[in-house]
């Protein structure tokens, strides 16, 4: 399981859900263990070596590796991690996925997401993947793995473009509550630098602050900006 290597995103994730047993008390934490230790049992120490984050609900494990080939040893690993999350998705605690920038993840963990998304005895759980489809061609692995993704269970698409100068205006008047016809001057030029990139659109605007040039002005008692900056 060497080469389950990077999976980043599906680790940070996980550190996230782990925090969240966590912080709900000892008891929570005893119960998950109890219900991840009874599906999984003895393997649970094959997740634990890639995933150790999965130590602060389970405690420490062995990983008892077992010799086998490659591919057979990863579709070990993508049944175990199957069934953990079939196991921690449950009625009175449904889990949500979310993976952003999927056009950089790596080939493993697009699989393993396919794993999840298709397995049909998994219920109460609900993947969402982002990624910039210009960023990708028809060789690239997100896309082999949609094409087949399509194939083999429903999903739903939806394509977020750049935000238009109007809709920039907007952000911003509902923002700083100021009326529209006042932002429009200042929503043009954010418009211009980022070309409506809503995730450039609020880091520019959050650098204007850092920078002091997007500030609330006491005396007035509204929001001012740097024009000409």
């Amino acid at each position: 399981l060497q080469q389950a290597g990077p999976l980043p995103a599906i680790n940070a994730a996980l550190a996230e859900y782990c925090d969240h047993i966590v912080s709900k008390g000892s008891q929570n934490i005893l119960d998950t263990r109890k219900a991840i230790t009874k599906e999984i049992n003895n393997d649970i120490g094959v997740l634990t070596a890639v995933f150790p984050c999965l130590h602060k609900i389970i405690g420490e494990s062995a990983a008892n590796p077992v010799e086998v080939a490659s591919g057979e040893s990863q579709n070990r690993f993508k049944f175990i991690f199957q069934t953990f999350f079939q196991t921690i998705s449950t009625p009175a605690h449904p889990v949500i996925l979310f993976l952003d920038d999927l056009q950089w993840s790596d080939k493993l963990s697009l699989q393993l997401v396919r794993t999840l998304v298709t397995n049909v005895e998994t219920s109460n759980f609900l993947f969402i993947g982002s990624y910039r489809d210009n960023e990708i061609d028809a060789n690239h692995p997100l896309s082999v793995e949609l094409k087949e993704l399509k194939k083999e269970a429903s999903n739903t698409n939806f394509h977020v473009s750049s935000l238009t100068k109007e809709n920039v205006n907007e952000l911003i008047s509902d923002a700083i509550h100021m009326p529209q016809e006042l932002t429009v001057t200042f929503s043009d030029i954010v418009y211009k630098k980022t070309g409506g990139n809503a995730l450039f659109v609020t880091q520019f605007l959050r650098s204007l602050w850092d920078e002091g040039l997007l500030y609330f002005s006491l005396e007035s008692n509204t929001w001012k900006w740097d024009i000409e900056s």
